[in-house]
């Protein structure tokens, strides 16, 4: 899901580049509220240490798929992944990006720079419900259909192992991703089993969702039972949170919108716990919203944008921006989703959906697989106990589950790192 840094990024906030501490605090991650620790991420002083400077290329590819690009998404083109290469011969390690990201967010220049670290040539995937990935690579460009959304990803590392240059000699292949490119890495390797091109010697997955469409119906309920006036209220919620700030901003040191700032600002201010909530639930939104917008504006399905508008670069957005933002999980659903793979003579059943989309049903393989494991927190808020006893009992030894963390919370954090390079060094060829 998406992060706090996520969601101010794509309204235009400021962000500055997060400099790692050069003596990390190595103690517990010191954040007891897992919806808290979602939204402000790993303080500075308890981040890894990681390379900087290092050699990130941004590669483009041509499209997957053939479709028109409608105006309004121009800017999500082209089909782009990012990578990091060694000099000498090295395992590549994908890496599946969150909910609604890009190739380029600051998740994938984090893991990427970790594993490089422990040895490994490094290519950032996006996320299936990105809009990059929607125009470019997706046959069907409705994200939300488990099955179709793997064989999409699987198809693009293929074309990204095409991608390398003549002289990039790739010793092996793993594999992660965080949140639902956790879940996604899952089904990607369960694939691989049968079709047999990577062959992955390790797979770890970071905050993965279980069920997937319970763990999006947990992020609806955030915002619903917590932003008072739904959409209509974010407004004011927003000028009270910056106006409960004005003591950090009085204080006289430069304002750094990062994890830091966020850390002060939950220990001075002592945010209300529904005013914590309304925060997740509304990045979440947020990836919803766009994902949305686009699924009906590629499909002409006639639900956010009416059939006969032919969007133009210069007409307004607001109305559909506003439809948009008003659709929840449910809604996608029930109106784009399941209406899309009933058409043109499709027949797949709501459950079928859902069904596809839970790791339960991948168990056996999970569990007999000691090649993958799965870092995640108790109080991540999108798992419930029942789902953490099912992580905990199907990898046994293989899941790191810590007290605290929240949702990736504890992502960027020295012991987690340390488990990561720890986890992907012993599979290295």
């Amino acid at each position: 899901m998406r992060s706090l840094l996520q969601a101010c990024l794509a309204l235009g906030l400021p962000l500055v580049a997060l400099v790692a501490s050069a003596q990390p605090n190595t103690g517990p991650y010191p954040i007891d509220n897992g919806l808290a620790a979602t939204v402000v991420g790993t303080p500075a002083e308890y981040k890894a240490e990681l390379p900087e400077n290092l050699d990130f290329e941004v590669r483009s590819l041509e499209p997957l798929v053939e479709r028109p690009t409608p105006t309004t998404l121009r800017y999500a083109r082209p089909l782009q992944y990012l990578r990091v290469i060694r000099d000498e011969p090295a395992p590549l390690a994908f890496v599946i990006a969150g909910t609604g990201a890009s190739a380029l967010s600051s998740k994938c220049v984090m893991l990427s720079s970790a594993l490089y670290q422990a040895g490994y040539s490094v290519a950032c995937l996006p996320s299936p419900t990105s809009v990059t990935f929607m125009l470019g690579a997706a046959q069907y460009p409705v994200p939300g259909r488990m099955r179709t959304d793997v064989d999409d990803l699987y198809r693009l590392m293929q074309a990204v192992r095409d991608d390398l240059d003549a002289k990039t000699r790739v010793t092996g292949y793993a594999l992660t991703g965080w949140s639902l490119g956790a879940t996604e890495a899952a089904f990607i390797a369960r694939h691989d089993a049968d079709a047999g091109v990577f062959d992955f010697s390790r797979v770890l997955l970071l905050n993965p969702a279980v069920d997937v469409w319970a763990s999006v119906q947990r992020m609806d309920r955030l915002l619903a039972d917590n932003l008072e006036g739904g959409i209509d209220g974010i407004p004011a919620f927003v000028a009270r949170g910056l106006g409960g700030l004005k003591q950090l901003y009085s204080s006289g040191d430069p304002i750094r919108f990062n994890e830091d700032f966020l850390y002060r600002a939950y220990r001075t201010q002592s945010p209300h716990r529904g005013d914590i909530a309304a925060i997740v639930g509304l990045a979440f939104r947020l990836s919803l919203a766009n994902m949305a917008f686009a699924a009906d504006v590629i499909t002409h399905a006639d639900v956010i944008v009416p059939e006969n508008v032919d969007l133009g670069p210069y007409d307004s957005l607001d109305p559909y921006i506003k439809r948009s933002f008003e659709m929840s999980f449910d809604d996608y659903f029930e109106r784009l989703l399941v209406p899309y793979w009933n058409r043109d003579g499709r027949d797949v059943s709501r459950e079928q959906i859902i069904a596809e989309a839970d790791l339960r049903g991948i168990a056996d393989y999970l569990a007999g697989n000691t090649d993958i494991g799965v870092f995640t927190s108790e109080d991540d808020p999108i798992l419930n106990a029942d789902e953490i006893a099912f992580l905990r009992e199907t990898f046994g030894k293989r899941a790191r589950i810590r007290p605290h963390g929240g949702h990736m919370g504890n992502l960027a954090s020295a012991n987690t790192v340390a488990a990561l390079q720890q986890f992907f060094s012993r599979g290295a060829p």
